[in-house]
């Protein structure tokens, strides 16, 4: 099942609480958005940047990895997509086990 890229944008947004006129529409987008802001924080506000990772669950291999001199890539764009992948891993989960149909939680009285 392929994950709605507009449910993983949304989730990016609020995780880092961007105010944005509309969500990005398209991975490389996302991506775009994502990188950006990863390099401002990186700059500016490192702490919160990594507090974030965490709360947001993202590997810390992949922490470690962009953060190495193990690629030659820039390391916001290897911390985008360690989050992209992460989000899109929790979006899966979402849409796998959210029900069919809401319960009603009053039957059960």
């Amino acid at each position: 099942m392929d994950v709605p890229i507009q449910m993983v944008a949304q989730q990016v947004v609020d995780d880092f609480a961007l105010e944005v006129a509309a969500p990005p529409q398209s991975e490389e987008e996302l991506l775009d958005l994502l990188g950006d802001v990863v390099a401002y924080l990186i700059e500016k506000r490192l702490e919160y940047l990594m507090q974030i990772l965490y709360t947001m669950d993202v590997d810390e291999n992949a922490m470690r990895y962009a953060f190495s001199n193990e690629h030659n890539q820039p390391v916001n764009m290897v911390l985008a997509r360690a989050i992209l992948e992460r989000e899109k891993q929790k979006a899966q989960t979402r849409l796998e086990y959210q029900p069919e149909t809401p319960r009603d939680w009053t039957d059960d009285f």
